[in-house]
């Protein structure tokens, strides 16, 4: 009986050059998983971790100066106002301002009756008169007559005169005599304006401690009021 002739084994042939690629694509899947952990999870980039911990501890700062510097003031910081210059005009003359009342721009320049001593008028201020007042880095609040009652004038006026009497002294009141600007008080500095319609002293303390003494020119100007 004869014998069967057994096939030699096949022998599975590799194209040229696919047997490199084989080999790093296996390295690359063993430094893959290597990565991923038994978890399979992918190992976490430091490099991110540390920027968005920096991000996170840049947000935190910001926020803590905010609640502490700033914060304070809040709405009470009133609006910024366009700058009008601070030149000098002749005395008389009355200038026309962007704002109402006025916070910068055009003013009288005559000793003795611009700038304006500290305290409380009972008759209106000249505004190019205290304009000049605010060049000086100081604070006037302004009120409408009408739009106010006999106590609320009086809350107005023991604020400013117990004010005149301490370190933050440039403080002026004055009744508006002026355009309506629609509320009941306006308190200017420099630049600034805060329309209010009660009198709120801690308002306008809060716009006095943002604001004091920061006109172009805070060295010069009256000094204060003499103590009675």
């Amino acid at each position: 009986m004869a014998k069967r002739r057994t096939s030699a084994p096949q022998r599975r042939t590799v194209e040229p050059g696919r047997g490199e690629s084989v080999r790093r694509t296996r390295a690359s899947e063993a430094a893959l998983n290597q990565r991923l952990g038994s978890s399979g999870r992918r190992a976490p980039n430091l490099v991110l971790l540390g920027f968005g911990a920096f991000l996170a501890i840049g947000a935190l700062a910001v926020a803590v100066a905010l609640l502490i510097g700033g914060g304070g003031c809040d709405k009470y910081c009133g609006t910024r106002q366009p700058d009008e210059g601070r030149t000098h005009v002749q005395t008389g003359q009355i200038p026309s301002y962007r704002s109402v009342p006025a916070t910068s721009g055009p003013h009288w320049n005559e000793a003795g009756l611009a700038p304006m001593n500290w305290g409380v008028y009972t008759t209106p201020v000249l505004e190019p008169a205290a304009v000049h007042n605010l060049e000086h880095g100081g604070i006037v609040v302004w009120y409408q007559p009408a739009k106010l009652g006999p106590a609320d004038v009086k809350a107005l006026t023991d604020y400013v005169r117990q004010q005149v009497t301490t370190e933050r002294y440039k403080v002026i009141l004055s009744p508006w005599s002026g355009k309506d600007f629609r509320h009941a008080i306006a308190v200017t500095a420099w630049d600034w304006l805060l329309y209010l319609d009660q009198p709120s002293t801690d308002a306008i303390r809060k716009f006095v401690d943002a604001h004091y003494d920061q006109g172009p020119e805070p060295a010069a100007g009256p000094g204060p009021p003499a103590r009675q």
